[in-house]
């Protein structure tokens, strides 16, 4: 996922993803900015401040089947989006 600024609104691209319950998920978050930006899912407590131009990895592990909405904690309401869990 990468940070950038789009008509002057900053978002975390893609705004949503849709992935297979029981999927292993590892996102790659890139932030293209001059300023840390934050990256918030509450379902599965992580909550990172992601530098400019520094990829930083996560995995996500069972994830149940449901919309799951993440922000930036540090910047709130510009950033967000979700990732959508199917059933299987």
């Amino acid at each position: 996922m990468i940070n950038v600024v789009l008509d002057g609104t900053k978002i975390w691209l893609p705004s949503s993803l849709m992935v297979q319950q029981g999927d292993e998920v590892e996102l790659t978050l890139i932030n293209k900015l001059d300023e840390p930006h934050g990256f918030k899912i509450e379902d599965f407590e992580i909550e990172e401040v992601v530098q400019p131009k520094s990829p930083d990895d996560r995995q996500v592990h069972r994830l149940p089947a449901r919309a799951h909405s993440y922000i930036c904690q540090l910047h709130p309401p510009h950033l967000g989006g979700s990732i959508l869990v199917l059933s299987k």
